[in-house]
């Protein structure tokens, strides 16, 4: 069974703006990609491989659903934008291939670029959700503070902000 990303096809394409007709293997790609890329560097590593784990089994907790629902939102969006390039543009045995089909017209590149812009923002959005939640119910997540999730952008960005991992006595001051 193929590893799932947090997000389905059928969450895509009921929450997002792609729609029914877009084969799903032209952005299942980009899934992981996404939820690698930015989610798995906002949480940290080993919390990501843990919640992932159990996502595909099953087995979250209901605290965890409600963690991953918030990811969820910001994997679509990232998916959204990045889809808008990628259906737009494709590599194909001649090269970068502009997307056009029968009876319809390609969006032009400015208006790709103003979609992704816009679904990026969404991204942000439900991103900054996603680590005002986590911030919070921090407690909650023993493995995401467990000192293995160590690489986790919003625990270091939360640490420094509280001053519990910045040492004010070092450094060097040159006059």
């Amino acid at each position: 069974m193929a590893t799932i990303f947090f997000v389905t096809e059928k969450f895509i394409k009921n929450q997002g703006i792609i729609t029914s007709n877009v084969d799903a293997t032209d952005f299942t790609p980009i899934v992981q990609y996404c939820a690698k890329a930015f989610i798995k560097k906002q949480i940290g590593s080993y919390f990501f491989d843990d919640l992932l784990v159990k996502y595909n089994n099953q087995t979250l907790s209901v605290d965890e659903t409600s963690l991953v629902e918030r990811m969820q939102y910001a994997i679509l969006w990232r998916v959204c934008a990045n889809a808008t390039i990628t259906l737009s543009y494709q590599l194909k045995n001649k090269g970068v291939m502009r997307q056009s089909g029968d009876n319809e017209t390609a969006a032009e590149f400015k208006e790709v670029t103003f979609l992704y812009d816009h679904y990026i923002s969404q991204a942000d959005y439900f991103q900054a959700e996603l680590k005002t939640y986590l911030v919070a119910n921090k407690l909650l997540f023993p493995v995401y503070l467990n000192e293995l999730n160590k690489d986790s952008i919003i625990k270091l960005d939360e640490f420094n902000i509280e001053g519990d991992n910045y040492n004010e006595s070092s450094g060097i001051i040159i006059i």
